[in-house]
């Protein structure tokens, strides 16, 4: 509870210094513009009107997620955000210029404040990230699992997460060993615990570590998932959470379609040059249609065709049967590699969401070849065929086209859960990000040579430098 007051409040004392600080980049451009002789904002009785517009940028950095807790994340997706976001909050003022006649700013002006605006707002959002990377940084990390396979599966996403300076693993230790905890609790700061172990090992590891001072980091089954967006309730003198089927209600279905026909219609006016180009590019660069359908299973089940735009050769997977996209697939065409690296080998599915087959937000659209695969291994699998598929969706925004099966069904499981239109628009502005990080859309990686070297390291619960 403590934790939750304290995070509240340092999200609010966040907030107050970016309202400050884009109050005072407004200050500062007009200084700027008036000292260099350039035309800017003749009376300064408008400021009283910029600070209800620095306010609202407030509610732009929060659909950026910028209010949420970096600590542990990258510098460079801090980086995007921050300027994603200055991008859309001047578009808004630019809006305003055109529509309200006493706030009519210069352009020199909305671009100036713009760059001063970006600047302050980074400088000082990256000087608390080093703060915390300084403060919360270098955890030294034991893995606890079932077996040396899991053990080198959860240290390949440290390794990676390792470049950012915020873990350093120490080693792992099977669960059938868990009386080593002891040895170990002294010389580590976390312990990340496996999602295969039994409930009540994870019961007796945590309150251990809580007896201990020591963080943990669960990687969460799928029913836990669950009770993450329960509700608490009381029954007389008893505490309850109450988990309700993952459905979204009349009302949000009414609304969610009104925001994919209103978005839809929207970015296909903005994108129809680029959807007339590929029309005509792709049929002239490799022999087969610009579009092709493929059938897909959407909501409750039911089949439907999706478009795309044709990023492979023509009948790519008339040898092989339905295989996914690796990262140098011959297959792929030059045109294909480009359209798919910025994801506009999708933009025929604004089609889908006009007819209704899709949403702009919501699990990515599977084949029934896959589903059944992943069903046998995932009965939770199911859960995602409760809402429509999307063009994009949390998994899209928060993993990597390599990422695998289970772990992106974390992120649609907890969309599933918590599903809203503001979570769809923070998804759809922060696809934006994705879009420019073409290395998120590259296909399934081949495995990593460094493996064996890996596990050796890890069972022997050395340090991992790699």
């Amino acid at each position: 509870m403590y934790e939750d007051y304290k995070g509240k409040f340092l999200k609010i004392i966040l907030a107050l210094v970016d309202i400050t600080l884009m109050y005072g980049g407004f200050f500062v451009a007009n200084w700027v513009l008036h000292h260099l002789s350039i035309e800017n904002m003749e009376s300064f009785s408008t400021y009283s009107s910029l600070m209800l517009l620095a306010a609202t940028s407030v509610f732009v950095f929060y659909l950026y997620d910028l209010y949420a807790d970096w600590r542990r994340k990258s510098i460079q997706h801090l980086v995007y955000s921050i300027v994603l976001s200055m991008a859309a909050f001047t578009g808004i003022e630019v809006i305003i210029s055109i529509w309200a006649l006493n706030l009519a700013f210069k352009p020199s002006f909305i671009f100036v404040a713009f760059l001063i605006q970006t600047v302050l707002l980074t400088c000082t959002r990256v000087c608390i990230w080093y703060i915390n990377k300084k403060l919360h940084g270098k955890k030294k990390v034991y893995i606890i699992g079932d077996d040396s396979n899991t053990g080198l599966y959860i240290a390949s996403k440290f390794l990676n997460h390792q470049k950012k300076g915020w873990f350093e693993i120490l080693g792992f230790i099977p669960i059938a060993k868990k009386s080593l905890i002891n040895d170990y609790v002294t010389k580590c700061d976390l312990f990340l615990i496996s999602p295969t172990i039994r409930m009540e090992d994870k019961e007796e590891i945590v309150r251990y570590c809580n007896k201990h001072g020591k963080e943990i980091l669960l990687v969460p089954q799928y029913f836990e998932l669950s009770v993450l967006g329960g509700n608490t309730q009381q029954i007389d003198d008893m505490l309850v959470i109450s988990i309700t089927p993952p459905r979204l209600s009349v009302g949000q279905q009414i609304y969610k379609r009104m925001f994919d026909l209103v978005i839809s219609l929207i970015v296909l006016v903005i994108t129809s040059p680029f959807l007339l180009v590929l029309f005509l590019l792709i049929p002239l660069t490799s022999k087969g249609p610009a579009v092709y359908k493929q059938e897909r299973i959407g909501l409750n089940g039911n089949p439907y065709w999706v478009y795309k735009f044709r990023s492979m050769i023509q009948d790519a997977e008339k040898k092989t049967g339905p295989v996914l996209a690796s990262v140098k697939d011959p297959r792929i065409t030059l045109i294909g590699r480009l359209i798919r690296a910025v994801r506009l080998d999708e933009l025929p599915q604004l089609f889908n969401v006009l007819k209704g087959d899709m949403s702009l937000v919501g699990p990515r659209p599977e084949r029934k070849h896959f589903i059944n695969l992943f069903k046998q291994k995932l009965p939770e699998y199911s859960y995602r065929l409760t809402v429509k598929p999307g063009i994009t969706g949390l998994a899209q925004v928060l993993a990597n086209y390599t990422t695998p099966v289970e772990d992106k069904l974390r992120f649609d499981l907890l969309y599933v859960r918590n599903s809203s239109l503001l979570l769809d628009l923070k998804i759809l502005l922060q696809t934006i990000r994705v879009v420019l990080q073409p290395e998120q859309a590259q296909g399934v990686k081949e495995a990593n040579v460094h493996n064996q070297k890996l596990l050796n390291k890890l069972e022997q619960n050395k340090v991992i430098n790699h």
